[in-house]
């Protein structure tokens, strides 16, 4: 049995799925900010654990969200396409951008906060200019869905992920493609930086997390068996030395970047955990997915746990954190039973909440062909617009503008059709 740590609060007010959930530090004051399902954009004190404000303006369900590193600004993408920029003093709409067709999975400023990045299901990845909200590039060279995006700390790389199961990496100044794709089993979900740009960290829908050296876009070791389900988000601590993943398994876990072992307690949830974010000094994770609730952990006296991470246990128990909900509010009822048992990978990957509401959806292994979320009789289905047949042909794709010299990375390579097992691993990266 693996020991599980409790959650110190439970900030609670959604009424649907949290998607993500950032911390913002302004004027010495720690907030959470959330997106949700219930279409709303929340804004909570974390010492109280109360809600402060909820932001409506969208009109479907948000997901993608950055906050400005000086927590004024407020920036959160929708299902429909929309992106809405808030001002966090006057809870005001500064600007709504409708450059995507498509649900806006993930939104990232560079570290000088003059660049927007977002990526989206219309398969294309977006960099806006801040100060005229103009589009800088329009990259559409992944063959399927963009579900992450990040910029390198020092602003010279922007790198992306697909459910092609491939991570690109862009010049920040030119839009054009530095390295070969770089190549995943399974489908992209997320992707983090270190904080020396030197290295990239990709979590995939096999459960793993896979290490690469950013100039070369070698695979640095072996992938991580990091959870038994598929993997939603990676976060990185401020000083580089832990990773957070959250997966459909129940759990989100730590991980020590330097030796890839886990790091603490797991944080054991009673279902599906879509979203992880590290607070600015890296003492707190925030916590959130089907459960409704944004838990809040203090990990600050953590200590790295030795096991065996080629096959962790998944036998966590949720005792500890079943009962802090009971205590925290007795009507809300939680279900262990499927906590208690490992989560085996299903053949067809149902994606997050969709259970809940209609989603983006993600085709069968192998498959090119955009699956449509199964919805409630109450809820209309959402199609994802199937992209033409001749894009996903790489002879007939039609390049964007920002990508003029990326034609020979267009053809796949035999090392992704064939999945191979063993990549180099660069010699001078340990």
């Amino acid at each position: 049995m693996e020991p599980s740590l409790s959650p110190i609060k439970s900030l609670r007010g959604h009424t649907d799925v949290v998607q993500e959930v950032l911390f913002s530090k302004k004027n010495n004051k720690l907030n959470v900010i959330s997106t949700s399902n219930d279409k709303t954009v929340r804004i909570w004190d974390t010492e109280t654990g109360k809600q402060e404000h909820s932001l409506e303006g969208h009109a479907s369900q948000t997901y993608g969200l950055a906050v400005s590193m000086d927590g004024r600004r407020i920036v959160s993408g929708a299902q429909d396409g929309n992106i809405i920029i808030w001002d966090a003093d006057t809870k005001e709409i500064i600007r709504c951008l409708s450059h995507h067709t498509n649900w806006v999975i993930c939104i990232r400023f560079s570290s000088d906060e003059n660049k927007l990045a977002s990526s989206s299901c219309d398969g294309t990845l977006k960099i806006l200019d801040v100060e005229t909200w103009e589009l800088v590039f329009n990259i559409d060279d992944h063959q399927d869905d963009v579900w992450t995006v990040a910029y390198s700390p020092n602003r010279t790389k922007i790198a992306s992920g697909s459910l092609d199961q491939t991570v690109r990496i862009w010049s920040a100044t030119t839009g054009k493609q530095q390295t070969q794709p770089l190549s995943h089993d399974a489908a992209v979900r997320s992707i983090v930086w270190s904080p020396d740009s030197r290295r990239l960290i990709s979590a995939c829908n096999d459960g793993q997390i896979y290490f690469w050296s950013a100039p070369t876009g070698a695979q640095l070791g072996s992938p991580l068996h990091a959870h038994s389900g598929v993997i939603n988000l990676l976060a990185i601590s401020p000083d580089g030395e832990l990773i957070a993943s959250a997966s459909n398994d129940h759990t989100a876990r730590l991980w020590s970047t330097s030796t890839r072992k886990p790091f603490g307690r797991v944080l054991q949830h009673a279902n599906m955990v879509y979203t992880v974010a590290f607070s600015p000094d890296g003492q707190l994770v925030a916590t959130g997915g089907t459960e409704n609730t944004i838990f809040l952990w203090d990990i600050s006296q953590e200590s790295t746990i030795m096991m065996n991470v080629e096959s962790p246990s998944f036998f966590s128990p949720v005792s500890n954190i079943t009962s802090y909900i009971n205590q925290s509010s007795s009507s809300d009822s939680l279900s262990d039973s499927s906590a208690s048992t490992p989560y085996a990978l299903p053949e067809t990957f149902i994606p997050r909440g969709a259970a809940a509401s209609p989603r983006p959806s993600f085709p069968d292994e192998g498959s090119s062909h955009h699956q449509i979320a199964t919805a409630s009789a109450s809820s209309p289905v959402l199609a994802s617009p199937r992209r033409s047949f001749w894009k996903r042909l790489p002879m007939f794709n039609t390049r964007s503008a920002a990508s003029v010299d990326s034609k020979q990375w267009k053809f796949p390579r035999i090392g992704s059709i064939m999945k191979r097992k063993h990549r180099d691993t660069e010699p001078d990266d340990p």
